[in-house]
């Protein structure tokens, strides 16, 4: 997987793709690595994700991935929330070609949930002095120290909420179809 801090996918991914890019290393992970995502292919679901919506059980609509926000001067403030991670994983996988689907996504569950079988993590980091989390691909296996729970970090040399933090919570994506 390219790390999100890649400069050729831009300041909103290099800033705020941490999830987008764990969801994409769940993909990789479904062909055990053997075919990884080029910085165009990531920046073809990106797009997507930002022109595609989605509907609620209760009929409200929102994009895949929040648009982009711009101060007045042109400077990134805020952008690449998920709102579809199945989507996003689904879209991916179809394009690297793996017959994985994610079929159901559970959002902010307990950090000490262990996956089932056709489970895959992504742990939400948190630590002192941040405002915000960070997410990380995570192995679906308890490890001491915590930091072994870690798959894979997107941030090129890992990041200060993996060095620093602690695991907050989990996102759960069950995958059906994989090898």
């Amino acid at each position: 997987m390219k790390w999100q801090t890649n400069d050729p996918l831009g300041p909103f991914i290099n800033n705020w793709g941490c999830f987008f890019h764990s969801d994409l290393e769940k993909v990789e992970k479904t062909l055990n690595w053997q075919h990884r995502f080029t910085n165009e292919q990531i920046l073809e679901i990106y797009h997507y994700g930002m022109s595609h919506t989605f509907r609620y059980a209760d009929g409200t609509t929102k994009p895949w991935i929040s648009p982009e926000v711009y101060s007045g001067g042109g400077i990134p403030l805020d952008g690449c929330f998920i709102w579809n991670a199945p989507g996003i994983f689904n879209i991916g996988a179809e394009m690297l070609g793996s017959k994985a689907r994610c079929a159901k996504y559970s959002g902010c569950i307990s950090a000490k949930y262990l996956p089932k079988r056709n489970e895959e993590e992504l742990l939400c980091l948190e630590r002192h002095g941040y405002d915000g989390s960070h997410f990380v691909a995570g192995t679906n296996k308890p490890g001491i120290p915590w930091q072994n729970e870690i798959e894979f970090d997107p941030i090129e040399g890992g990041s200060n909420c993996a060095r620093l933090g602690w695991i907050d919570s989990k996102r759960i994506l069950t995958i059906e179809g994989a090898s």
